[in-house]
Order: C-alpha cells, then structure tokens, then sequence
C-alpha cells in the first residue's frame, strides 16, 4: 500500500528497545500448563483468548477502554496473568524485514487535526519502535501516535452483562441502512494513551516476554485494499518469510496458530510448514471484498478444506446469524474459533460451546474473567450450571421466534447489523 508523506523526523529518533515488564516473572508462575493444543480442549467453555492481549482499544463510556494499550507486551501479560489460554495478535513486517505487532494499515502520528500516515511497510524497526516509545511515554507528542477509535456499547455492571452487551451493540447500529458490521461512528483522532502505556514490540519481544505455556494466534497481517482480489506473490513471500524465520527461531514448545484474512497467505503459510495449524479468517460477508473466497462462511469452509487448513476463525455475529455453518465446520473435520463484541457475552460464548466452537476471541476478557471468578480456564466448570438455564431461555425463545435452539434471544438477524471488532 503506498503510504502518504512519511516525516523526517522519525529517522533522527534513536530506535526503542521494548523490555520485558518486572511483572512477566511472577506471571510465568501463574499461567496453568495447557495440553498441546487449544484447538483440542473441551470444556464448559470453549478455548478463551484475549484480543490484542486485553482487548481492543475503543472508546466505551466515553473513555478509551481498556486501561492497556493493545498488541504490547503489558497487555498480553496482564491477558495471560488473567487466565487467557491464547492471544491474539496482528503481525506485519517493516521495510527491513523486521515482522513487528501492529493492527492498522497505517501508522498515524502527531497533529491529530493533519497527522503524518505510514505505512508499515515504508518504516525501519527501529523507526517504528521508536513511535511507539515516544507515544507510550508522552514526552513527544510532534511523534505521538494517535488514532481514531471506534466507539463500543457500554459495558453492563460488573464488566459484563451479557444479554445487555447483545442488545447494546445492536442497538448502536442503524439496522435500516443496511451497511456493513462496522456501521458505528468512529470518534475524531486522538492521542492514543492509555493508562498502562508501554511501546511497539517486535514479533521476537514477544517471543521472550510471554510464558510459554500461553498459545500464540498470529493473525498475518496484509495492508493490500480490498479491490485487490489476488495478493502478489512476492508480497505474500515479503510477509512469510520473515514470520516464520522468527517463529521457527524462537516458538520453542509454544504452541503457536496462524491465520489471515489473505486466502493465498494461508495457503502459502500451510506449503511452507506443517508444525503449526493454519487457519482462514473470514468476516462472513459482513466486510465487501472483491476475493470472493472472502465474501462467506461458507467459502471460507470449502478454501480450508482445499488447502487443508486446520478451521476457520469468523465473525461471530456472521455465525449468529448463520449458525448452521457450525455444524458445516465440524462435518468438514474443521476447528471454528470466532471473534468479534459479541463475544463478550457469556451466555453467547456458552452457546457457542454447545455449538461445538473450538475457541473464542474475546475483547472484554477483564469483565469475562472477573464473572468467572477469575479462574480462568480451569475454573469455566463453574459456569456449567448457568449454561443450563442459558439453554433452558433459550428453548423458550426458540419456540417464540422458531429461532434455532440454544441461542439467547436477539433481535431478527434479517433486520440487524452487529458490530464487530475486526481481528
């Protein structure tokens, strides 16, 4: 993607070294052991993983929310010190081969009015690491980064609530305009500073940073417009390469699982190893593509299984309103994880279970731990009560609205839009 005017001042800041927080000894101590894989657990709950490590940041009740900046190594501690099985994580690679942990297309920085827009791509490591210093310890703001937040339904007391959050998020979209599932205003750019501020890790920080016994879902990045159906392969190879080079260097006995939203990076992430699962990622529909291998849940299935990917990770509101395509994952011989706010909702995360969903991505994981007595995964039986009257509700609801059974109730899927955090 060409990138705008890139400013001269990022190559006279010295490069940022990101260490490991005091905190990452004691949390080595705190993680429980997993079993080899998470796509392979059964529970009362499906797999949890942290988005970003605590979740996406957004603006919720008028604050940016959560207190941790998202994909740094403070998030993904205090995600695996909370008991995440897995986190989630966005991978591109700088100008110089470097594959660092960065959501956005773009990297924007100072006036928030007139900021400076990169690429990815057209910046060193160095250069990148160095923004992402400068931002986190505010003494710069001519380099700060800032963004433009999307705004998230408030969260219910407690930290979850979660018939409120399925009503909330949908409430927030207009159902009449029949736009795609990110229909929500986003506020004007800002500063990006949260609470617990920390810098831009590289792919290998995080390597030596995390316990592990926390599970890696590296989302393979690509910048490239959605009017490109087909990827180059060069930029493809561009991306690859360097990831696995880190991964096979430094992934140890950690278990590890890629995805992309790039059809052709999936196939090419499976060619070039078989150690780690690969796995497709796929809005649904709910974002316009011109790959049609992107355009469904269903497409994404019939590509896994062409390629001999190991699932597909979907939208969760996409599976809401599909639920069927459970069930065509699971008689293809795929594992399903999903993603999205929706997840934020216990009861949709327990029906999902039921559903036969391997994991599920969560923003909300404070809230969700906190309902769960901060147990963690380990501690998700004590949910297995609740998940019957869940079940039991959800039997009424069905008979009501001759909705499919063991689903809390929502408004129509036909005249409702979700809104989802992109992955």
């Amino acid at each position: 993607m060409a990138a705008a005017t890139t400013s001269a001042a990022v190559h006279m800041v010295a490069p940022a070294v990101v260490e490991p927080q005091q905190a990452s000894a004691a949390i080595l101590t705190q993680v429980p052991q997993q079993t080899r894989s998470f796509l392979d657990l059964q529970g009362a709950l499906p797999a949890l993983g942290g988005h970003r490590g605590m979740g996406a940041n957004v603006i919720r009740n008028g604050n940016l929310a959560p207190a941790w900046r998202e994909n740094t190594i403070r998030s993904f501690q205090a995600a695996a010190a909370s008991g995440a099985t897995f986190v989630e994580f966005d991978v591109q690679v700088t100008s110089d081969g470097v594959p660092v942990v960065w959501h956005d297309n773009l990297v924007e920085y100072g006036d928030p009015t007139r900021p400076t827009q990169c690429a990815v791509v057209d910046l060193t490591a160095a250069e990148f690491q160095a923004l992402g210093s400068l931002s986190a310890s505010g003494k710069c703001q001519q380099l700060a980064v800032v963004r433009r937040f999307k705004r998230a339904a408030p969260s219910g007391a407690g930290g979850l609530d979660g018939a409120a959050v399925l009503q909330a998020v949908a409430a927030a979209v207009d159902s009449s305009a029949g736009a795609a599932a990110d229909v929500v205003p986003a506020a004007a750019r800002q500063r990006w500073c949260c609470e617990a501020d920390d810098g831009f890790p590289t792919l290998e920080q995080l390597f030596s940073s995390l316990p592990p016994q926390l599970a890696f879902n590296i989302e393979v990045k690509m910048a490239t417009p959605d009017e490109l159906a087909v990827t180059p392969e060069a930029e493809i190879q561009r991306m690859v390469g360097p990831i696995l080079e880190v991964v096979g260097r430094c992934g140890g006995d950690r278990q590890v699982v890629f995805s992309s939203f790039d059809p052709d990076v999936c196939r090419a992430l499976r060619a070039a190893q078989q150690q780690h699962s690969v796995m497709f990622l796929s809005t649904g529909g709910r974002d316009w593509h011109a790959d049609a291998r992107r355009m469904s849940i269903a497409a994404a299935i019939e590509e896994a299984c062409a390629h001999q990917l190991s699932g597909v990770v979907v939208d969760s509101g996409a599976l809401h309103t599909c639920p069927e395509a459970a069930e065509l994952a699971r008689s293809r011989g795929l594992k399903l994880l999903t993603y999205g706010l929706e997840n934020d909702s216990l009861e949709w995360v327990l029906c999902q279970q039921r559903m036969g969903v391997t994991g599920v991505i969560v923003d909300d994981l404070q809230g969700l731990m906190a309902v769960l007595g901060g147990a963690g995964r380990e501690g998700a039986a004590a949910a297995a009560g609740f998940m019957g009257q869940v079940a039991a509700a959800a039997a009424v609801s069905a008979a009501q609205q001759q909705a499919p059974a063991g689903m809390p109730t929502m408004p129509s899927a036909s005249t409702t839009q979700f809104v989802s955090a992109v992955v």
